[in-house]
């Protein structure tokens, strides 16, 4: 062993270090673990530490030389942590305190580094290493022509006998006497090549004399060039010593325990049979297995089976199916079986519960996890310290964080891990505390969410577990992504005030610039702009575009009719979504980089658009709010026309008042004047001659002043109404009746009803005026005229019994100057004709029942 070294760390016993260098090793010692890094090369066959096991010690050791025994030298008082050591493959030894003890010590750290060389070349090296040190608690050795190679401390142990006895001893020295013969057989049966059982008890002797029942299992194996046999021994001493009491307890079990033969068929059967599935437990004993089991789940059960009895391995997964029960029906089974064919038993030893019920149970839970994962809402559960036992996928699908970052952690990991704002987290924890304390059965509450990929807006809706005592045990949260919702509801509230901005609109303008700002706030895309329709140029105009829009498309001249996409949208009066406008020939404007692009009608006013330089992201909800903006937008674009149409003709009657006012100040001073010089002129003349010429002049001067008099009405009449009132119609008329009738006493007039009427006072008297004097006139004195209101309209009626007017002179009644009669002036229908004007009013005329004139006035006016 001169090639070999053996690094000590720390201070190791010097009689050890003088016994390991007596086995023909060379020591080096170091003064501390990190030390022995820099020492480690494929010269280094162990390393021993004084003090507790480090498994990292041993990890690093490994990752730097390959597998190389590490020995702790721990005191007695810690020597049984070594236990919890094994799988590291760090080894365990008690520190020797004497000369003898420190030369055991070094005769087992010889035995396992020469072990560890011979395994580490040989194919299943990690293997047969890993079956010494990490298996220690058996008694492992290495046998050759019936002596001792190589032994773990666990048959020193267990033969009572120290590593220099051990040396000096023949395997069947350790035997029991009874069992020599069947060792020396099975081992001789092995070495030829022949069957022979890889598992078998046998009985040892220790140094005391004490007989320890084990079992044994042997594998062929070439040590160091030569036959050997790897053994190992458990002490099954204790074990048997209780199998009386354990089929005591299987005899009382409520779990069926079954010996089911290599043959398939059962051997014994617990009397639990008769409770679990109505068999007395001697019916069952000696029928095949596969005759009790449901043919659809046989072939499950018996791929375990034969694997068990191939490979010599427990059935160590529970295993579910069903068993034919006494009534014929079928009852669910959890097995597990335990592998014995090559022990006494000489079976299958399988331990079965009912598991009717609780598959039952998992079924519906299963149909309830299936919903829970399908309703596309995340679902949590809590304890009653508001800690997270549960997530469902749909709630993990929003992260990239794997559900054990939660599961077992308090809700503050959320807020520890930066998702929840600290008061966003408040809120949660307070609607939480309110349920685990029962303050409230419900809560409902909204959140945010800071996630790396975006952020989210969450509603949560926390209800309580109750446990069967009525208290509050956890609670179940079910949240629901809101994200779009929230924002397609801000989207709406920007409508909503972009809906209110436009009905303060007064010009063209002004609503394009409005919207304008409603296609960057409510669609949430910079490119936009508006573009109306010019019926000067017969064009699409741009009237109002973003920053960005004018950067992407420059300076915008109006687009001819039938030029463009806009165009092509303006007049089929549809929007429409061009997903590739790069491409489209029918584009305006060439080389602007935009890939999509939005045009929505307003229908007989012109379009507005969004666009995008991007892909894909023209789409969802915006284009049914885009419909509503259009939709707005026309309406205010026509209220405005109206507006300005109406604010025209304003201005128009006004100037019409002007001319009017200036056209009866003519009337009255220009004419006025000169016709009453002229009959003061006529008084004159009659005082010298009073003959009929004068009279002749006269009533030409009369006439001249009732013709001034019409004009001056009709001129005024016809200004617009810019005040009215809320009048009586019977009571104007009687008053317009007693002017106009005073000259024809036996005139009648009939008030068929009253209605109430928004008039000019003296305007209305003086229509009414006007349509009585023309029934005297044209009826005679005892003509009879009635005053009602229409039925099936608003306004009201003037009729007579008089003789009527010609079908050919009705459609000139209304003209200036037109009469029939040789003493009318033609001017008084041509007044009504200007009041009704002058209110906004309509005049019909139809015959009336009696033949006579019939004037309908509707008083809904139009302005």
């Amino acid at each position: 062993m001169s090639d070999s070294r053996v690094v000590l760390v720390d201070e190791c016993p010097v009689d050890l270090v003088e016994a390991v260098e007596r086995r023909g090793f060379t020591t080096e010692t170091c003064a501390g673990p990190d030390a022995v890094f820099d020492a480690l090369d494929d010269g280094v066959g162990g390393v021993v530490l004084c003090g507790d096991v480090d498994t990292e010690f041993v990890s690093r050791v490994r990752d730097r030389v390959g597998v190389v025994p590490v020995f702790f030298l721990v005191t007695r008082g810690t020597a049984a942590a070594g236990g919890s050591a094994h799988g590291s493959g760090a080894i365990v030894v008690s520190l020797p305190k004497t000369r003898k003890a420190a030369a055991a010590v070094a005769a087992r750290i010889e035995r396992t580094i020469e072990f560890s060389r011979w395994a580490s070349s040989g194919r299943d090296s990690n293997s047969l290493y890993r079956t010494v040190v990490e298996q220690s608690h058996d008694a492992i050795f290495i046998a050759q022509d019936g002596d001792f190679r190589f032994w773990n401390r666990r048959l020193t142990e267990l033969t009572g006998r120290s590593d220099d006895e051990l040396a000096e001893t023949a395997l069947l020295d350790v035997i029991h006497p009874d069992d020599r013969e069947k060792v020396r057989r099975i081992s001789e049966t092995r070495r030829r090549g022949g069957d022979a059982p890889v598992s078998y008890e046998v009985r040892l002797v220790d140094a005391a004399g004490d007989v320890r029942e084990c079992a044994a299992n042997v594998k062929d194996i070439e040590y160091h060039g030569s036959y050997g046999v790897l053994v190992s021994m458990r002490d099954v001493t204790e074990q048997r010593a209780t199998e009386a009491q354990f089929r005591g307890l299987v005899e009382l079990a409520r779990d069926l325990v079954t010996l089911v033969g290599t043959d398939g068929r059962i051997k014994y059967q617990s009397p639990s049979a008769a409770d679990v599935l109505g068999f007395d437990p001697g019916e069952l004993v000696g029928r095949r297995v596969s005759d009790v089991i449901h043919p659809d789940d046989w072939e499950r059960v018996e791929a375990v089976f034969d694997h068990a009895l191939q490979t010599g391995a427990d059935g160590t997964d529970p295993v579910r199916y069903r068993h034919r029960n006494a009534e014929g029906s079928w009852t669910w089974l959890e097995s597990v079986g335990s592998n014995q064919a090559d022990t006494s038993v000489g079976g299958f030893v399988v331990t079965s519960r009912n598991v009717t019920e609780q598959r039952s149970y998992e079924q519906r839970l299963k149909r309830y996890e299936t919903i829970v994962e399908s309703i596309g809402q995340g679902a949590y559960v809590v304890d009653g310290e508001g800690v997270v036992q549960f997530i469902n996928e749909t709630a993990l699908s929003r992260t990239t964080i794997p559900m054990s970052a939660f599961v077992g952690r308090h809700i503050s990991a959320l807020r520890d891990a930066g998702y929840l704002a600290a008061d966003q987290y408040e809120r949660a924890q307070a609607a939480l505390d309110a349920i685990l304390d029962g303050e409230s059965d419900r809560e409902r509450f909204e959140i945010e969410l800071s996630l790396p990929a975006r952020n989210y807006v969450v509603e949560f809706t926390v209800s309580p577990i109750v446990g069967d005592d009525g208290a509050v045990e956890g609670a179940v949260g079910i949240s629901t992504d809101v994200t779009a919702r929230k924002r397609y509801e801000r989207r709406l509230n920007a409508l909503h005030a972009s809906t209110r901005r436009l009905t303060g609109a007064t010009s063209r303008e002004e609503v394009a610039e409005i919207v304008r700002e409603a296609a960057t706030e409510v669609l949430d895309y910079a490119i936009s702009g508006v573009l109306l329709y010019d019926e000067s140029l017969d064009a699409l105009v741009p009237a109002a575009f973003t920053d960005e829009a004018w950067e992407v498309f420059g300076d915008v001249p109006p687009i001819p009719r039938g030029t463009g996409l806009t165009w092509e949208v303006f007049e089929r009066g549809e929007h429409n979504l061009y997903r590739d406008v790069e491409s489209n020939p029918k584009r305006f404007i060439l080389d602007a980089g935009v890939r999509e692009e939005l045009i929505v009608p307003i229908h007989d006013h012109g379009v507005f658009f969004v666009a995008s330089l991007d892909e894909g992201s023209l789409a969802d909800q915006r284009i049914a709010l885009a419909k509503v903006l259009a939709a707005n937008t026309r309406a205010v674009l026509d209220r405005v026309e109206r507006e300005q149409l109406l604010r025209r003709r304003e201005r128009e009657l006004a100037s019409q008042n002007e001319q009017l006012e200036s056209f009866a100040s003519v009337v009255s001073h220009d004419l006025k004047n000169p016709l009453n010089a002229a009959m003061g002129y006529l008084e004159l003349a009659r005082e010298r001659d009073d003959g009929d010429e004068l009279d002749r002049v006269a009533d030409a001067h009369e006439r001249m002043a009732g013709i001034v008099e019409d004009v001056l009405a009709l001129a005024r009449n016809g200004q617009t109404v810019e005040q009215a009132e809320r009048l009586s119609l019977g009571s104007v008329a009687e008053e317009a009746w007693t002017t106009a009738a005073s000259d024809a006493p036996e005139a009648t007039l009939t008030v068929d009803g009253d209605v109430a009427v928004d008039a000019h006072r003296g305007r209305l008297r003086q229509l009414l005026e006007n349509l009585f004097s023309n029934a005297i006139r044209h009826g005679g004195d005892d003509v009879t005229v009635s005053v009602g209101p229409l039925g099936d309209r608003d306004g009201f009626y003037v009729e007579d019994d008089g003789p009527g007017i010609p079908p050919d002179d009705r459609p000139r009644i209304f003209e200036a100057g037109y009469t029939t009669s040789s003493e009318g002036t033609g001017f008084g229908l041509s007044v009504v004709m200007s009041v009704v004007n002058a209110h906004g009013w309509s005049v019909w005329f139809v015959e009336s029942d009696a033949g006579g004139a019939r004037f309908e006035i509707t008083t809904e006016s139009d302005r």
